[in-house]
């Protein structure tokens, strides 16, 4: 899956030091159906951010945690607009 290998990378380049790059790894990973790397990948994003103190980073990423821990994807709203009438 094309997802998994963009955002390992994008770890891999920062030496997994960036909580919200791992936080896209968890994702990509639990879309993949690889629900214990998203598991292992989000408690290692939280960890980071919980050193950092960055407090938003992790509540947003422990409700995702939870979803892989029940073997569930992460899906993001989109919102649909209509083109604009001529």
């Amino acid at each position: 899956m094309q997802a998994v290998s963009l955002a390992e990378r994008a770890c891999q380049l920062t030496g997994d030091r960036v909580a919200p790059y791992l936080d896209t790894l968890a994702a990509a990973y639990a879309a993949a159906g690889r629900f214990k790397d998203a598991v292992a990948t989000a408690q290692k994003a939280i960890e980071l951010a919980k050193s950092a103190g960055q407090t938003q980073v992790v509540s947003e990423i422990e409700p995702r945690l939870q979803l892989y821990r029940n073997g569930q994807a992460y899906r993001r709203a989109v919102a649909v607009t209509s083109p604009p009438k001529p």
